[in-house]
Formats: C-alpha cells, sequence, structure tokens
C-alpha cells in the first residue's frame, strides 16, 4: 500500500516545494490549506492550483477565522496592525518587539495549524506531517526552528496515539538558494515561480522572474535574494 501524508500546504515557495519533495518520495499526498484571515488570502488560490499540479488527492480549505488576529497585532494576520517591515521595533507587535522578531510572527500559527493539519490527516490515513517550515529564514520565527519540529512530532504522537507518525520537513536547514535547487531538481521551479505566492502584501499582480509580489517586504526580499544566489551558482 502507497504511504500516505498529509501536506499543510500554504500555497507558498516552500510549502509547495516540500510537497513535491514528498510526492518523489513516494507518498499519495492529501492536503489542507488554512484561511485565518491572513492579509496575504491570495495564497489560498495559489495553493489550490499547487494540489492540482501536484495530484493531490484530497486538498480541503478549512477556515480558523479571526483567532490569530485576536491574539494579537501580527502584521500578518491583523489589518489594523502597522504594514510588514523587517524592523521589529514600534510595529505594535509587542511579543514579538520583546524577543526581537518581525511584526510578523504570529503566536501560535504554526503549533495550532500543524496540529490541526496533522489531526485532519491521520484521520484519511496519512502517516506523515509535510511542512515546509525552514530554521533558516532570516526572520528566524521559533515555530521554524529544528527543535519546534522535534518536539511537535513527539506532541502528536502522543496526543493522537499515533505513534509512528513522522513530521517531515525537508526544507527545515536548508537556504532559499538550495529551496529552489531542490525544486529544480524535482522539476518544481517554474510551477514555484508562476504559481506559488510569498508576498506579505498579497501583490499577485507585478510579476518578477521570481514570480510575484511587491519586491520589497521580507518574504519577497528573501524570495527574490534566493532565487538571485540559485542562479549565480548554475552560472559559476
Amino acid at each position: 500500500m502507497t504511504p500516505r501524508a498529509v501536506v499543510s500546504l500554504s500555497g507558498g515557495q516552500d510549502s509547495a516545494t516540500a510537497a513535491a519533495w514528498a510526492k518523489a518520495q513516494g507518498y499519495e499526498l492529501i492536503a489542507v490549506t488554512f484561511d485565518y484571515g491572513q492579509n496575504h488570502l491570495v495564497e489560498i488560490s495559489s495553493a489550490r492550483r499547487v494540489a492540482k499540479e501536484l495530484g493531490v488527492v484530497e486538498h480541503e480549505v478549512l477556515e480558523v477565522g479571526d483567532l490569530f488576529a485576536r491574539i494579537g497585532p501580527s502584521a500578518l494576520a491583523n489589518p489594523d496592525a502597522v504594514p510588514v517591515r523587517a524592523d521589529a521595533t514600534g510595529t505594535g507587535n509587542v511579543f514579538a518587539e520583546q524577543r526581537g522578531l518581525p511584526s510578523t510572527f504570529v503566536p501560535g500559527r504554526n503549533i495550532v495549524l500543524l496540529g490541526l493539519a496533522a489531526s485532519w490527516g491521520v484521520v484519511r490515513g496519512a502517516t506523515a506531517l509535510v511542512t515546509g517550515i525552514c530554521a533558516m529564514d532570516a526572520a528566524g520565527y521559533p515555530d521554524c526552528r529544528t527543535e519546534f519540529a522535534k518536539h511537535l512530532q513527539d506532541t502528536l504522537r502522543v496526543g493522537l496515539d499515533t505513534p509512528l507518525l513522522d513530521l517531515l520537513a525537508p526544507l527545515l536547514d536548508k537556504t532559499k538558494a538550495e529551496t529552489w535547487a531542490l525544486a529544480a531538481e524535482l522539476g518544481m521551479d517554474e510551477l514555484v515561480a508562476q504559481f506559488t505566492h510569498t508576498c506579505y502584501e498579497g501583490d499577485h499582480t507585478t510579476g518578477h522572474e521570481w514570480g510575484w509580489g511587491c519586491g520589497s517586504c521580507p518574504a519577497c526580499m528573501a524570495r527574490a535574494d534566493g532565487y538571485m544566489v540559485w542562479q549565480s551558482s548554475l552560472a559559476g
């Protein structure tokens, strides 16, 4: 029997590449995408397109409502927060500011969403949870770090009574350039550039060789820089 993996598919570059990697490992893919009132809501449409291209057998968009906006003024999920910027100081996201984290940090987001994805998946026979979290991201989100992934896997195994459930995070130790290289190795670089969405501002009208986005928010800059480094490595 083909093993089944549930992908937490945001519609961004990382989750799409992680999904393609899981498919190449021989997993049958199911996927869940979350609508949590994120400012860049266009990523949900991107997730649907990626799921179709990858042959995901079941894909569901789950609404979480305004949970994260109610938790605090993250610039990622609260339209009244200070606009996205790399500098955390004075953004209104005091919790993030006290920890030197960017205004886009949403406390508990990956704890909640990956827990929901795992719950949705194991009921449908998934033996693995696939996520695109990356510890190398310049933002340094604490819920994208290696220790978070390890401890979350242990928690899910106990809490869901699934001792063999694997949390697979193939990009965990990769730079953005290495993520682009992996996407190319999987034959996914064009799909990533054309159909995924990363821009915090939700700009899916301004095109670049690395994809769509405003080009100036931290997410766009990280994606663009990674693309340029990857292209330079090919030229060299």
